[in-house]
C-alpha cells in the first residue's frame, strides 16, 4: 500500500536518517512528559481507524500518562508508549529509535538490530532455494520488480511468486502481462504470496486484472480528514478490470499469516472469482495505507491513515483474508517438503 510499512527494514533505515537531519536541523526536544502527550495527540488528530477499535483511547493513555514524570528513563517511555500503542492492535503501526523497535506483529519491544533477522527467520515459511530446486527443477526466472519468481511445476501447472508490489505501475503490468502470456499452456496456475509485505494497491490491482474472469468493485478506502475520528474524505472505489492477457483457468492462491498490507488488498480483488481459491492461513489484518511521523525526540513511528473496506462494507481489519482450503498448525517446510505447494497440487488434481 502506498507509504505502507513496505520494504520494513530499510524504511526503518531511512527513518534515523531521517530522525538524524531533524535533530540537525530542529532542537530537540527530550522531555519525557512533551513527547509521550505529543504521540498520544498526534494520533488523536490523525490516526484513521479509532471508530472501529473496541478501546477507549482518551481513558487509556490517560492511565498510561501516570508513569510518566519529568525524570522518566527514556526506556521507560518507549515502553510505556508501545505498551499504548498495543492496545490498537495494529501492524501497520511502528515505533523505532537508535535502540528499540516495535510492532504489534512482532508481539513485543526488542532490540532494533534484531529486526533484521526476525524479518529473515520468516524464510522458513517459505524457502525459495526448495521451491527452485525441488519444484521449479531450476527452470525459473525472477525479476527485481516485485521479486518476481515465476516457473512452471512440471509441464502444465504454472508458478508465480512475488514479495511485494512495487510502485511502478506500467513496469509491472507490463511484466505481468508478459508472465501471463508465458502460462498460455498451462491447465492451471499457483499464485504464492506467503511472506508478501504489501507495497501499492495500485500495483496490486495491475497484477490482479490479469487473474480475474469478471470485472469487480471489491475495495473502499478513506482516509481521516479533520479533528473528529469519524470524518473522512470521500471514499475511492476500486474495481478490476480483466487484462488484455489474463489466466481464467484454474488459480491456487498461497497465503500465510506474513501475508499483508497491499497482498490482502490484492486478495479481495480476486475474492469471489469462480477460478480462484485461497490456501493457507488467515492473512495478518492490515489494510489501510500508513505513513511516518516523528516524536519531539526524534523517535520514528507509523500509523494507519484510513479504514479499508469491502464493497459490501465490510471490515477485514485484525481478521485477515480467510482461505477456502486450510492447512492446520503447518507453519514451516519439512525436509525437503513445502507443504503448503504439495497440498496445492492435490487440490489442483482433484
Amino acid at each position: 500500500m502506498t507509504n505502507n510499512r513496505f520494504l520494513i527494514i530499510k524504511k526503518i533505515l531511512l527513518g534515523f536518517v531521517f530522525s538524524l537531519i531533524s535533530i540537525c536541523t530542529f532542537p530537540q526536544n527530550n522531555n519525557p512528559k512533551e513527547n509521550y502527550i505529543y504521540f498520544v495527540k498526534y494520533l488523536t488528530q490523525h490516526y484513521g481507524l479509532f471508530p472501529y477499535k473496541n478501546i477507549n483511547w482518551d481513558s487509556l493513555s490517560t492511565h498510561y500518562s501516570k508513569f510518566i514524570t519529568n525524570e522518566t528513563s527514556s526506556d521507560s517511555l518507549f515502553f510505556t508508549i508501545c505498551r499504548l500503542a498495543s492496545h490498537l492492535k495494529d501492524k501497520h503501526l511502528w515505533i523505532d529509535n537508535d535502540k528499540y523497535a516495535y510492532n504489534y506483529s512482532i508481539g513485543k519491544v526488542v532490540n532494533t538490530k534484531q529486526v533484521d533477522s526476525i524479518f529473515s527467520s520468516r524464510n522458513i515459511f517459505k524457502n525459495t532455494d526448495l521451491i527452485k530446486s525441488k519444484y521449479l527443477g531450476n527452470q525459473y526466472f525472477s525479476l527485481k520488480a516485485n521479486n518476481f519468481l515465476v516457473g512452471k511445476i512440471g509441464t502444465n501447472v504454472g508458478y508465480l511468486s512475488f514479495d511485494r508490489f512495487d510502485n511502478d505501475i506500467r513496469e509491472v503490468d507490463s511484466i505481468t502481462t508478459n508472465i501471463i502470456d508465458s502460462f498460455s499452456d498451462c491447465i492451471c496456475l499457483i499464485v504464492d504470496i506467503r511472506n508478501n509485505i504489501g507495497g501499492t494497491d495500485s500495483s496490486a490491482l495491475a497484477i490482479a486484472n490479469h487473474l480475474v474472469k469478471t470485472d469487480n468493485c471489491y475495495l473502499i478506502s478513506k482516509i481521516r480528514s479533520g479533528d473528529q475520528a469519524d470524518s473522512y474524505t470521500d471514499p475511492i472505489y476500486w474495481k478490476t478490470t480483466i487484462g488484455t492477457v489474463a489466466f481464467n483457468k484454474p488459480i491456487l492462491v498461497l497465503i500465510n499469516r506474513f501475508s499483508i498490507s497491499a497482498a490482502e488488498t490484492f486478495l479481495l480483488a480476486l475474492k469471489n472469482q469462480t477460478n480462484i481459491k485461497f490456501l493457507g492461513e488467515p492473512t495478518a489484518g492490515a489494510f489501510s495505507d500508513s505513513e511516518d511521523a516523528y516524536l519531539p525526540n526524534g523517535w520514528h513511528f507509523t500509523y494507519s491513515v484510513g479504514v479499508w473496506t469491502d464493497c459490501k462494507g465490510y471490515l477485514w481489519e485484525e481478521k485477515g483474508i480467510q482461505p477456502d482450503i486450510r492447512l492446520k498448525d503447518i507453519h514451516e517446510e519439512t525436509k525437503n517438503i513445502d507443504p503448503y505447494l504439495e497440498q496445492a497440487l492435490i487440490e489442483l488434481n482433484k
